[in-house]
């Protein structure tokens, strides 16, 4: 019987670019395998991955980080193969189309010896491919946020026990990375581990870029299976103001939304918020806006001599007559007109915008934000069963929370109207205290209590509501 194959042409979600399952390469692991043919063994050798090593390169990770030993099967390295295969009388390495994920499966054999892969590489930049990655539609989703906004610590939240948080009785959230022995998973996985159970929160992660988190999503609507693959990157606003303009960036253009944290630290209260809650380098933000510009320029040297950066030098340039309002805000802003420089007014109409208080746990017991009628709903912490969210309640925060970013953060209508559609979040990915330990010599941030979040699911779960609305999914 014939093999009927079907060719699908999808978005690279890494380099971007534009590949076919028919153009698609393999990654493999020997195991200690070894082969009587020279040929198999020279091809089944570990060897510096070029193409792999320059793409992480150029996004800014040290050579010496990168592990780009691996095995790569291409088009070109399989046609070469069978060659030397095929003058030796041995048998021929084969492609075979998989119609449950629309890809391939690498075979080949040498008397009882088989290596097999269902790992598939972009013949761009090797990286791997998410499952079925060939098979559904993708939501690309960027989770904005300035330094100490809480990004690592909420993607580890999130994953904490198997994306529980995200589960419901019609829909399924499962971990679709192609390579299942992928370091940057498996380190991301042992940090949302440690956090369930110990309390220990993840370190800072520098400003490069990084992998992505990839789900496969599934929406039961009656005998009906909706299915998806939603990829996060981590989008640090350091990295877009740091390297605009520069290949680094580039990525953010290829976003369909972008989840934009909002730290409690840049908003403006007028209660101070209890200190131990906040870590340092957010309490150094608060006193920059009563210090003089000799005072600020200290602070930025003493933090940098720590490896941290606290503000861009361009913050600290302006005169000291510029009221903290306008100071407040334009630290708040930084991160929108970060993604609007990069895109561009057009380009924003196409995306969506998840605008979203972090930490919001540190405002609950504010006098000033109790004064907002039903502001408790901002803090229920009560998972639902069914659908994405509790749509009433959903609702009515968005009116409670226009009201706060309006008068708290900074004017909505100027920053949001751009956007395809927008929605109004306030969640948090710990909800309760922190505390610094010590453990030998090493720091450590821990929480107070048990880790209690906040809804952390439901910015990405409104995304993908909206993505599947727009192609009429749910109707």
């Amino acid at each position: 019987m014939q093999e009927t194959k079907t060719i699908r042409v999808k978005k690279c979600p890494y380099c971007f670019r534009n590949i076919s399952n028919e153009d698609a390469g393999f990654l493999l692991r020997t195991d200690g395998v070894r082969f009587q043919s020279p040929a198999l063994n020279e091809v089944f050798s570990y060897k510096t991955d070029v193409s792999y090593l320059y793409f992480w390169s150029a996004m800014g990770i040290p050579e010496e980080q990168i592990d780009a030993r691996r095995i790569i099967i291409d088009n070109e390295v399989m046609t070469e193969l069978n060659q030397e295969l095929t003058a030796a009388g041995n048998e021929l390495a084969v492609k075979r189309f998989d119609p449950d994920s629309c890809g391939y499966t690498f075979h080949v054999e040498e008397g009882a010896v088989t290596m097999f892969s269902n790992t598939m590489v972009c013949p761009h930049c090797h990286n791997v491919l998410p499952q079925n990655f060939f098979k559904y539609e993708m939501l690309m989703i960027g989770l904005a946020g300035s330094v100490a906004s809480g990004k690592t610590v909420y993607l580890c939240s999130l994953m904490m026990n198997g994306f529980d948080v995200m589960q419901r009785q019609n829909l399924t959230i499962r971990n679709a990375y192609g390579n299942p022995n992928d370091d940057y998973k498996m380190e991301m996985e042992r940090n949302a581990d440690k956090l369930l159970r110990y309390g220990i929160c993840p370190e800072s992660t520098s400003k490069a870029f990084k992998k992505p988190i990839f789900l496969e999503v599934t929406y039961r609507i009656g005998q009906k299976n909706l299915h998806m693959i939603t990829s996060i990157y981590d989008v640090a606003g350091e990295l877009i103001r740091d390297s605009a303009g520069t290949g680094r960036t580039g990525f953010v253009r290829h976003m369909d939304g972008f989840i934009c944290l909002v730290d409690p630290a840049q908003m403006h209260l007028e209660h101070s918020l209890i200190n131990k809650q906040i870590p340092d380098e957010e309490r150094v933000l608060e006193k920059l806006y009563v210090m003089s510009k000799e005072e600020q320029m200290s602070i930025q040297r003493m933090s940098n001599e720590n490896g941290k950066q606290v503000m861009n030098q361009a913050d600290f340039m302006m005169e000291n007559t510029v009221s903290d309002e306008y100071f407040y805000e334009r630290k708040a802003d930084t991160i929108l007109d970060s993604i609007r420089s990069v895109l561009g007014d057009h380009e924003l109409k196409q995306k969506y915008m998840a605008l979203t208080i972090a930490k919001s746990d540190l405002l609950e017991e504010l006098g000033e934000i109790k004064e907002y009628r039903g502001s408790s709903l901002l803090f229920e912490r009560k998972q639902v069963s069914y659908g994405f969210m509790n749509m009433d309640h959903h609702f009515l925060r968005q009116e409670i929370l226009k009201q706060i970013f309006d008068q708290k953060v900074f004017r909505l209508q100027r920053n949001l109207d751009d956007y395809k559609e927008s929605g109004l979040f306030a969640v948090s990915a710990l909800g309760c205290e922190t505390e610094e330990t010590m453990e030998g010599t090493q720091k450590e941030v821990r929480t107070v209590g048990r880790v209690r979040p906040i809804r952390t699911e439901e910015p990405i779960l409104w995304m993908i509501m909206k993505f599947m609305q727009e192609r009429g999914w749910l109707e």
